[in-house]
């Protein structure tokens, strides 16, 4: 027995399919009937919303249905079950019962298709199926073909239109359907059709949409709070089943005591509403349910879906140690590769390193400089460590350097011990903005600390991870082992993901300033001083031959193509139209008079102008190239001088 339990299972698949209302009744732990939750005892009512067969929630009782405790032996929490007195249509699924109205005829319940149609529609889902292919289309196409029958080809019996009113009022002909008459009429649709009404006949039936048994969750799903003052706090999942059962209750009393139609169907559409924001609570169409503060309930729909909701908040997105978040700000003086870092967030993230022969010495300095680490002063600052972690006789014992004892911690530093040291110039971080949508909305960086109180990183990554400087937030993560740093440097860094996956064009490269600043430098026969030539030079660390310099009214200048030239490798050639062409009827290329067919030669710009067909992001045509010939390292510097070709002709424009 204990060998059987050991083995791994593996789950093959998981089907999500309606639950019939004998299987909502086999699930349930006990029959839900009275809207009482506590006796005055303070102990939870048999047949109650908090009955104790549906799981418990204080320490000490132990569930009536599996035995065990709350805390250590984890009881799950087990179903209960209301006997709804008449059908109420499910908010959810109000658009396939609509489908299912309209596909069937009322009298005979079949498919509103003839029996040549229906043999060429199943064969092509067939088709669609066998070769793994989505048979979304054909599914719409045939309720399409079935609204246009007038009447029903099996028995003759005319066809109503059928109309849906939100949130799940159905209409025939404008005659509004009861639950319990669209519950009939989905009864008498044949298991053969089903397959063409996107149903699965093994799994679900169509009236199971109308739901005439109500599954309770259990209580550890709605736990209730007891307040400083001794009261208790409901959830609000329990105080909307206390409406549902209720008014489930009052409707029954009346039905079976001969009331007037006229008020059952009042509790009707009454107990409609309950169930519909119960699933639901912001269903359009009807006013939401409220607490008696007036803040609306958070039923269902509203824990799963959104921002906050069990998915997005709890699933996909988590808290982790050691990670940053702030709001972002662009910095052309950082490569792409880099990223700012504030000095605060510096100080208080930090990176394992073991001790070893080799870099004891450096470690017990790092300890040592803890006084440095202190300063705000991006010149003072100096990192240091924050904690060193000793193993003795498999516990893990962790100290806490401060400046007072720094120097007696580094003296009794020993060989095997991990210190977390503060963050460095070149450590390298993987940086995140959500949505992540792919995989380039998290790639790693190298950190530059800076005396700043936000994130800052060159703009020309922006378009892979979406972002703009209007108050965006990003995350910041720090990676704990060296196998983890290696992958990340070899498969996540910027200069790695410049070409997207999706389209294999850069996704990296000049927006905005990077295109105008070239614009206006190489545009026509633009000229620039000397001095101020020299000084864009200088910034891109341009080592190469002198570019030729013109004389003109007794002043040196130097033509902006030669300076853009000097980006370029030397055995570039290339030949395109720039963004500017105005495609003429005649084109008179490469004599163009607006400067808009670009020929470089030799890594030499000819003529043209330089704009986003060049550089740009998505199409520059240059950045491709370079890539493509010169490999990664060659796209990332020559993405980050044009940065710095573009800033510093700024700067000197306003010198």
């Amino acid at each position: 027995m204990e060998r059987i339990r050991s083995i791994t299972k593996k789950i093959g698949s998981i089907s999500f399919s309606l639950l019939s209302p004998n299987e909502i009744r086999k699930m349930s732990a006990t029959k839900v009937i009275t809207a009482d939750t506590y006796d005055d005892d303070g102990f939870p009512i048999a047949m109650g919303l908090m009955d104790p067969r549906l799981g418990v929630i204080e320490p000490g009782l132990r569930c009536k249905t599996c035995g065990l405790r709350v805390g250590k032996d984890k009881c799950p929490g087990h179903f209960g079950h209301i006997d709804l007195a008449m059908p109420v249509i499910h908010v959810g699924l109000v658009k396939s019962i609509r489908d299912c109205l309209r596909a069937t005829c009322r009298e005979c319940g079949k498919i509103l298709l003839t029996d040549k149609q229906k043999e060429e529609f199943l064969n092509e889902l067939k088709k669609y199926e066998k070769e793994g292919r989505d048979t979304t289309y054909q599914l719409k196409q045939i309720i399409k073909e079935c609204v246009k029958s007038e009447k029903c080809p099996h028995c003759d019996r005319e066809v109503g239109k059928i109309e849906l009113d939100k949130p799940t009022s159905i209409r025939e002909n404008g005659k509004k359907l009861t639950p319990s008459e669209v519950r009939e009429w989905l009864e008498k649709i044949h298991d053969e059709d089903l397959v063409l009404l996107d149903i699965d006949k093994k799994s679900a039936r169509p009236e199971w949409m109308i739901l005439t048994v109500l599954p309770v969750p259990p209580v550890t799903v709605r736990p209730s709070v007891t307040l400083e003052s001794g009261e208790r706090s409901e959830d609000d999942l329990t105080h909307k089943l206390v409406d549902v059962i209720r008014i489930n209750q009052r409707l029954q009393e009346n039905r079976d005591a001969g009331a007037p139609q006229l008020i059952v169907e009042d509790l009707w559409e009454l107990l409609q509403y309950h169930i519909t924001t119960y699933l639901d609570n912001q269903t359009s169409g009807i006013p939401p349910a409220r607490h008696r503060s007036g803040r609306p309930l958070k039923t269902l729909a509203q824990r799963l879906k959104g921002k906050e909701g069990r998915f997005r908040s709890n699933l996909s997105g988590k808290r982790v140690n050691f990670s940053a978040r702030t709001v972002i700000s662009p910095d052309p003086n950082l490569s792409i590769n880099e990223i700012g870092v504030p000095i605060s967030i510096a100080k208080e993230l930090t990176v394992p390193v073991k001790v070893t022969s080799y870099n004891i010495d450096w470690c017990k300095q790092l300890i040592k400089q803890k006084s440095l680490s202190l300063s705000d002063n991006l010149e003072e600052y100096k990192p240091s460590v924050n904690y060193i972690i000793r193993e003795t006789e498999g516990m893990k014992q962790r100290i806490k350097v401060t400046e007072k004892n720094a120097e007696e911690v580094a003296e009794k530093l020993e060989i095997g011990t991990v210190i977390e040291r503060q963050l460095m110039d070149g450590d390298l971080s993987l940086f995140n903005r959500q949505p992540s949508l792919h995989r380039m909305s998290m790639m790693a960086h190298r950190v530059k600390v800076v005396p700043y109180k936000t994130f800052r990183f060159n703009l020309s990554v922006c378009p892979p991870y979406n972002a703009d400087f209007d108050g965006d937030e990003m995350n910041l993560h720090l990676l704990q082992g060296e196998e983890a740093q290696a992958e990340a440097e070899i498969l996540m860094k910027v200069q790695e993901n410049i070409l997207s996956p999706r389209f294999g064009g850069a996704i990296i490269g000049g927006i905005h300033d990077h295109i105008s600043g070239c614009f206006l430098l190489t545009h026509q026969d633009k000229k620039v001083p000397v001095d101020d030539a020299s000084h864009i030079l200088a910034s891109i660390k341009y080592e190469g031959k002198i570019p030729k310099v013109i004389e003109e009214n007794e002043k040196k200048y130097i033509s902006g193509k030669e300076i853009f030239s000097a980006l370029l490798p030397d055995d570039l050639n290339i030949e395109f139209k720039a963004k500017t062409c105005l495609n003429c009827e005649v084109c008179t290329a490469p004599k163009c008079p607006y400067d808009a067919h670009v020929i470089i030669k030799n890594g030499m710009l000819k003529q043209g102008t330089i704009d986003e067909n060049s550089i740009g992001a998505f199409k520059g045509r240059i950045l491709d190239r370079i890539i493509r010939d010169h490999g990664m390292d060659a796209g990332r510097e020559f993405i980050d001088n044009v940065t710095r070709m573009k800033k510093q002709k700024d700067k000197s424009r306003k010198d």
